[in-house]
């Protein structure tokens, strides 16, 4: 079943149109009635927001010099790290965040205490090879990683931890200017949108891309023939990822900047 399916992309005519499937709807907002996903994606899209769903035959979205980029994932252990180290070479072009962990992180987006729902660290992960460096902190991790040993957390407490991610994740003290752009995988999609309209009144310069993907490194596709947290399955999904982001016009600034540099 398809939701909404006359919601277009605003701003993105050069994409075809996409939609939401009703399977990617992020089951901890289900007791809010006002969190619907049909209600969210309305909002968001009333308020200017772009979406976009990258799959299939869509066409690479180019992200931009300047761009203020943000990886996510269910608990930025996997997924949004792949992402985030696919991006890190342009770092210095785009102001890229560290990875958000949407679902199973510490914004209580659904007004409950959500890090205990994942593991955090496995002794089998083979990232650092893949990478060269070891997974970035996740968004907030300097913040609130003291709360992981915490059983129970106050409202009071959770109120001041959402407001970290209000004013900090959803809606930066940044020039309306910068172009935002929210990069995240499936169920993740349904919470950018709500929490983004609970933070913004405008959203047009605001992206959300989607990918359509569970979690190819805890849960490798047979074809690829590997174990969880593997290597290849890294590099197998970046090269998903490469595939529907262009990355063009980071590379031309980075080619001249190393011709200048040669040049001196």
């Amino acid at each position: 079943m398809l939701v909404q399916s006359t919601h277009v992309f605003a701003n993105a005519t050069e994409h075809k149109t996409r939609v939401i499937h009703s399977n990617e709807k992020d089951e901890g907002l289900k007791h809010n009635k006002n969190a619907s996903l049909n209600l969210v994606l309305s909002e968001y899209m009333a308020k200017g927001g772009t979406i976009i769903r990258l799959d299939k035959d869509a066409l690479p979205f180019a992200l931009l010099p300047g761009d203020m980029v943000f990886p996510s994932c269910s608990g930025a252990n996997n997924r949004s790290q792949t992402l985030w180290n696919t991006l890190r070479p342009f770092a210095d072009l785009i102001n890229l965040m560290p990875p958000h962990a949407t679902r199973y992180g510490f914004d209580p987006y659904n007004d409950r205490a959500n890090w205990h729902r994942t593991t955090h660290g496995h002794s089998d992960d083979e990232f650092i090879s893949w990478a060269g460096v070891p997974k970035s902190p996740k968004f907030g991790w300097a913040e609130f990683q003291n709360f992981l040993s915490m059983k129970e957390v106050s409202t009071k407490e959770l109120k001041m931890i959402k407001n970290y991610y209000d004013t900090h994740y959803y809606h930066p003290n940044i020039s309306p200017e910068i172009r935002r752009v929210y990069i995240t995988f499936a169920q993740n999609a349904h919470i950018h949108l709500y929490r983004l309209n609970q933070t913004n009144a405008d959203l047009k310069n605001v992206v959300v891309l989607f990918f359509p993907l569970e979690d190819l490194i805890h849960n490798p596709l047979s074809i690829w023939h590997t174990r969880p947290r593997s290597f290849k399955s890294y590099d197998k999904l970046s090269n998903i990822l490469k595939s529907y982001l262009d990355l063009s016009q980071l590379k031309i600034i980075e080619i001249s900047a190393i011709e200048q540099q040669n040049c001196k």
